[in-house]
């Protein structure tokens, strides 16, 4: 849980009122890393740089763990130190508490899911309204979305890119993974569906890998080891303990990406997706970054009318924005594998959703950044 708004509301005029800014200071509020994150790469960056004081923290030391009074104490200093850098990069719609200070907000997905003001239920709107100064996006549709969903105006989005997506343009400097030893590597990346968010179920949940009400794992696994090809799963952090132990007997044809696993490999996630050949999903945004690597995907949508109604579909008609072979089934989804290999029918589509979600494709977002960064710490 968070601090109440009306703490909040007295933070900030506190803060904007008796903590002086420090120049040079940039802090780094992590989210994501390793399954993806925007500002892990710009926090190497700007370290190596060495033009700033750059410190990092984790976005969950803002939780508060319990009601106690140490716990609220602890939160409310590292609120006051958070009040003193002179610039904030966060990722998940994190406040400023001074409003001397400058906050960009890189965010972490461009949205297929209704999120805040675009959701069918008044959930999300009782939470407060961003104070950023800067919005990080990656292109003009992914602007109108943001600018709906959370209703920041145009004029603090920036059209830079996701630095992350900087990983899409590199190569890895060796096989960690042994991903040679297969003739195909898909990714299997769905979003979360139970208890993470607002403490709701989104969809219907059933206790399978690819959540279908009716599932064989062993069939499954047959299909992998007849075709040599290895499944690579990195669910939402907050569900990886759900599954880990009941599919890690597998690990010969089923790689569990955990999240401790990328840390103890030094690697983020996006530095795998380009030695991977399809991507499996069901309503994460991680498709749209995949685009730029021009490979096939699949869509699992067995419960796509519950999903409508419990969180919201943004972009509609669905068929219209989702680039890949759809499945209900476990065998829909085999031949669905099978016929993104054999046929590949949705090359066109990527290529044209590319060009809409896209406006840089250069593997240059970072640096863009880092240049927006070092103009706005001369201006203060």
């Amino acid at each position: 849980m968070f601090l109440k708004s009306t703490v909040k509301r007295i933070l900030r005029f506190i803060c904007s009122l008796l903590i002086p800014v420090r120049p040079g200071t940039v802090l780094i509020l992590e989210s994501s890393y390793p399954s993806g994150s925007n500002t892990h790469i710009l926090y190497k960056r700007l370290k190596e740089a060495g033009r700033y004081r750059v410190d990092r923290i984790e976005r969950g030391e803002l939780f508060l763990k319990n009601k106690s009074f140490s716990e609220v104490l602890r939160v409310l200093k590292l609120v006051v130190r958070m009040s003193r850098y002179q610039l904030i990069v966060c990722s998940h719609g994190n406040e400023k508490y001074n409003n001397k200070q400058i906050l960009i907000d890189v965010w972490h997905g461009i949205p297929l899911k209704a999120m805040r003001h675009m959701e069918p239920t008044a959930a999300e709107r009782g939470l407060m309204e961003p104070n950023l100064d800067y919005l990080i996006t990656t292109s003009k549709m992914h602007s109108v979305l943001m600018g709906a969903t959370h209703h920041i105006p145009f004029t603090k989005h920036r059209i830079l890119g996701y630095p992350r997506n900087d990983h899409l343009f590199a190569e890895m400097k060796e096989d960690v993974l042994n991903l040679q030893n297969y003739d195909k590597v898909l990714l299997y990346m769905p979003t979360f569906r139970q208890g993470y968010y607002l403490n709701r179920v989104e969809g219907k949940v059933y206790d399978n890998l690819f959540n279908f009400e009716h599932f064989s794992e062993e069939d499954f696994i047959h299909y992998l080891t007849e075709k040599n090809y290895l499944l690579i799963l990195k669910l939402h952090p907050m569900e990886e303990k759900i599954f880990k132990e009941k599919y890690s007997k597998y690990q010969d044809r089923i790689l569990f990406l955990t999240t401790e696993k990328l840390k103890e490999l030094d690697m983020d996630l996006y530095q795998i997706l380009p030695h991977t050949d399809l991507l499996i999903t069901d309503y994460s945004s991680i498709y749209f970054d995949y685009l730029l690597l021009d490979k096939p995907m699949v869509f699992i949508n067995a419960d796509l009318e519950e999903y409508k109604a419990n969180r919201g579909i943004l972009l509609e008609p669905y068929d219209a924005w989702t680039p890949g072979y759809k499945a209900q089934n476990q065998e829909s989804l085999v031949d669905a594998i099978e016929r993104s290999f054999r046929e590949d029918a949705f090359r066109q589509k990527r290529g044209e959703l590319k060009e809409i979600f896209h406006q840089h494709q250069d593997g240059h977002a970072t640096d863009r950044l880092m240049e927006l960064i070092g103009q706005l710490m001369q201006k203060r």
